[in-house]
């Protein structure tokens, strides 16, 4: 059973009083050291250990540090903490305002921002959790249904979709206020930003469009036909590619962010829900969720090259930082899949 997570009020780690002895909650904090060297992702990935992780896990963040992870257990109400060193379950934090659904880290590390909605959508908020205590300072109103936000790089904004108000809701971290409302296609799903911050790229789920957005003026600058339904986007960070799954047509859109059209278009298993690239860029992960699988694709071809068995309906997949495994929340059977994807067990 999954301990509820007891904090102190200060700094540092803190302990869960029902974890088991030995096993102490990482909750984290800032950045102490310098990265791990990257494993080479492989295009098979090999299957790892299935972990329990509670009820309802729809999505996985690892932090900057690669040392733990929060879980958004959506129907629970809590965000489990996972130890990724040793792959376990330590603790889980409670959201008692609605049900988590994404969660972003600032790039220290010592902040994690939390979207979260209730069942009668009277509660719309991100929560701000300092990563230390494991406690929340502030919850920010934003619009109706925050889904997959994102930090700009220098960690000065939060950028969240409103799914059901058609709008981004920028906050702005110094003071977690609403800085500004941008409105976009409906419905605004997923967002990525890229690296150096110039572009955010929006997948509207129910307008079939992706919306291109300036990081320095907020202003949208294009909207990109796509597939049906796009649900997930990424930009990579080392090639000029913007990819999303569309969830309704089965397929991956490769977008050329220099003329924002679509290159290709990829076929994929059924439902694809989300994609996260490889540390090493080579690979990118992609969830379908009626397939109870993981699909692997090569940047470079754009082309699948394996079908990794999960649990049942995954619909994430975090990448430790080192690049060597992944873990993908099966949101039926309240387990996770570690993924081997630098070939080491």
């Amino acid at each position: 059973m999954v301990s509820t997570l007891t904090t102190p009020t200060g700094g540092g780690s803190g302990a869960s009083k029902g974890a088991p002895v030995g096993n102490p909650v990482v909750i984290g904090g800032p950045v102490e050291h310098g990265p791990a060297p990257i494993g080479t992702s492989v295009p098979k990935p090999s299957v790892g250990q299935t972990i329990p992780v509670g009820p309802t896990p729809g999505y996985m963040e690892i932090a900057p540090n690669g040392e733990y992870a929060y879980i958004a257990n959506r129907a629970a109400g809590v965000l489990t903490v996972f130890d990724t060193t040793r792959n376990t379950v330590t603790g889980t934090i409670p959201v008692p305002q609605g049900g988590p659904q994404f969660i972003a880290f600032s790039p220290d590390g010592t902040r994690a921002y939390v979207s979260i909605f209730n069942n009668t959508r009277s509660v719309n908020v991100v929560g701000v959790l300092d990563t230390a205590s494991g406690q929340f300072l502030a919850m920010v109103p934003v619009g109706v249904r925050p889904f997959a936000l994102d930090v700009a790089p220098d960690g000065r904004r939060v950028y969240v979709p409103n799914h059901d108000s058609g709008s981004i809701t920028v906050i702005d971290t110094s003071t977690n206020t609403v800085a500004q409302t941008i409105q976009v296609a409906p419905n605004p799903h997923w967002l990525d930003i890229s690296r150096d911050g110039t572009r955010i790229y929006v997948a509207n789920h129910d307008s079939n469009l992706v919306s291109v957005i300036d990081g320095a003026s907020n202003a949208v600058l294009a909207t990109i036909p796509v597939g049906t339904s796009p649900h997930s986007i990424i930009a990579l960070p080392d090639k000029p590619l913007v990819l999303n799954v569309n969830y309704d047509s089965n397929t991956v859109s490769a977008i050329d962010p220099k003329t924002n059209t679509v290159i290709k278009t990829i076929p994929t298993g059924s439902h694809p829900q989300d994609l996260s690239l490889s540390a090493d860029g080579r690979h990118v992960y992609i969830a379908t969720v009626d397939e109870n699988a993981v699909q692997v694709l090569n940047v470079q071809s754009l082309e699948i090259t394996a079908t990794v068995p999960t649990g049942k309906s995954p619909t994430s997949v975090a990448v430790a930082p080192d690049g060597r495994q992944a873990y993908v929340t099966n949101l039926a059977d309240g387990t996770v899949t570690v993924l081997n994807v630098a070939g080491t067990a």
